[in-house]
């Protein structure tokens, strides 16, 4: 029986940047697989790759930056190489992206009525009226309050959460079967954050879109992303459910992220300091021939400063790491043959 067919799929992606008159790989060798329904968090700290990567998945890497290895599928269509007028037919419809500043990413001159509408008749034959009606309801689809009166108002009339919701409905107005949230909670408060990703896993199990998350936040995520891609300098580290990270990560770089995540004071005591990762990740161009973390990393010895790590199946999943595929971890890891 086959398994659960891939609607977004890169293989040994790479993304360059320009640094100093040359071109360096910002990502580098990037496997990434989602199937129909599936959520997808990638998570890491700022410059690890994770926002490049998902730009260059939905075809809007900026100028300056491209990507110069791997390749791109859609629903089995290599799409590496497609020019703008190739992108705009598939982007909005196929696979669509909410950003992480909804501010920026929305018309500050036009009505978030009339950005959902332009979007509905980008891609599909529609009266005014019909897409008016349309965007109304997407607007009361993606809970914002008195749709009518949101539909007519302007981009810094609305909450950062509101705008959040309203750049979902344009994300949504299509009916992508993939959307790529990039840090889509980043700048609002924790209650609005929960109610922001309840609602996008609301409009997955309605719809059976595939969701791609990026975040450096993977407490965040953690507990209902279905999978989990860890990554730092532009490659990956760990890849696993997200409640196996919770209660079993095994790379170094994972077990700092979780040791980093903020927690509840305890009764009449202080609350207690949040761990810290010490160094920082390297820039592109910085990274030596083996695992990047080296630098930062407790377990490291030589051969992980020298020679990049091989990806090693684990229980539930891959880590890339010399000291899990050698055993020096303080910890019981299932290797699979």
């Amino acid at each position: 029986m086959s398994g659960p067919v891939a609607v977004l799929r890169a293989r040994s992606l790479v993304i360059s940047v320009r640094s100093g008159g040359r071109r360096v790989p910002a990502v580098r060798g990037m496997d990434i697989e989602v199937t129909r329904g599936e959520t997808l968090a990638i998570v890491g700290e700022s410059g690890c790759g994770k926002s490049l990567t998902a730009l260059a998945l939905a075809g809007l890497l900026p100028d300056g930056v491209q990507v110069s290895g791997g390749s791109i599928e859609l629903f089995g269509e290599d799409v590496t190489a497609l020019d703008e007028a190739g992108w705009r037919l598939r982007r909005g419809c196929r696979i669509a992206m909410v950003f992480q500043d909804p501010m920026a990413a929305l018309n500050p001159v036009l009505t978030i009525g009339e950005q959902i509408v332009e979007a509905i008749h980008a891609h599909r034959p529609a009266s005014t009226q019909q897409a008016r009606e349309e965007a109304v309801a997407l607007l009361a689809r993606v809970k914002l309050p008195h749709p009518e009166r949101s539909f007519a108002a302007y981009p810094h009339q609305l909450s950062g959460g509101m705008r959040q919701r309203a750049l979902i409905a344009i994300a949504i107005a299509n009916r992508p079967e993939v959307l790529i949230a990039d840090e889509p909670t980043t700048a609002l408060d924790a209650t609005v954050q929960a109610e922001i990703l309840a609602l996008l896993r609301s409009l997955q199990r309605e719809s059976g879109m595939a969701l791609v998350i990026i975040t450096h936040d993977l407490n965040l995520v953690a507990r209902w992303a279905d999978r989990v891609t860890v990554m730092y300098a532009g490659r990956a580290v760990e890849d696993r459910p997200g409640d196996v990270l919770l209660d079993g990560s095994v790379h170094p770089y994972t077990r700092a992220l979780m040791a980093a995540r903020p927690r509840p004071r305890p009764a009449g005591a202080l609350r207690p300091r949040l761990a810290e990762i010490p160094g920082r990740v390297p820039s592109p161009g910085d990274a030596g021939p083996g695992c990047a973390f080296a630098g930062r990393c407790g377990f490291a010895t030589q051969r992980c400063e020298t020679v990049a790590p091989d990806a090693l199946p684990v229980t539930r999943g891959v880590v890339w790491c010399h000291a899990a595929s050698e055993g020096r971890l303080d910890a019981v890891l299932e290797v699979l043959a």
